[in-house]
């Protein structure tokens, strides 16, 4: 009997934060999502709720919590969740460089080079318009290189690096051969 009339009121209150976030009421609606959030377990999760509660009330702060989620995602290697957070964050702010590097490096845990090289295309896309530098492109591919070494080798990414290196600035080209190079031979 309890144990039903907890349910009924964690229930209740679940009602009450949606009627909050409904009317606007954005800091009654964190203060019944915090006492909520302890009876969660999953903390990214819990980020991640946090994270639509404020985007839904047009806060920049959602961004941070959603940056928060993806990272405890990735270090439980939940990597659907991890793309579906990072994929959110890009549509937020197509013209950041961070999510993209964070997508690259997830589409090539997964395996999925279409998804990868869409990304790809749009790090380049970015670094075209000016939005990002030799440094910000550099520091992405420097990561995704990093990574890389840590995982077995993928043909595709041979491949994907012997057909991008005519599109990258001569500079970056220089700094990331030596890794690549390392990763396209057998």
């Amino acid at each position: 009997m309890e144990r039903q009339q907890g349910q009924n009121e964690r229930s209740l209150a679940w009602f009450k934060l949606a009627d909050l976030i409904a009317r606007g009421e954005r800091e009654k609606a964190l203060s019944v999502f915090r006492l909520l959030a302890h009876s969660l377990a999953d903390k990214a999760y819990v980020l991640q709720i946090e994270g639509d509660i404020l985007w839904f009330m047009d806060s920049t702060a959602s961004i941070e919590k959603y940056k928060q989620a993806a990272f405890l995602y990735q270090k439980e290697k939940r990597w659907t969740d991890a793309i579906a957070i990072q994929e959110h964050v890009l549509t937020m702010r197509p013209d950041a460089c961070d999510p993209l590097a964070t997508l690259l490096i997830l589409y090539a845990l997964v395996d999925w080079p279409e998804k990868f090289d869409h990304r790809f295309m749009a790090l380049m896309q970015l670094y075209k318009e000016h939005l990002i530098d030799n440094s910000q492109l550099e520091k992405a591919l420097q990561a995704l290189g990093e990574i890389l070494e840590t995982q077995d080798k993928k043909p595709w990414i041979s491949v994907w690096f012997t057909n991008v290196q005519e599109h990258l600035p001569a500079l970056v080209t220089a700094k990331l051969c030596p890794f690549f190079n390392n990763y396209v031979s057998p």
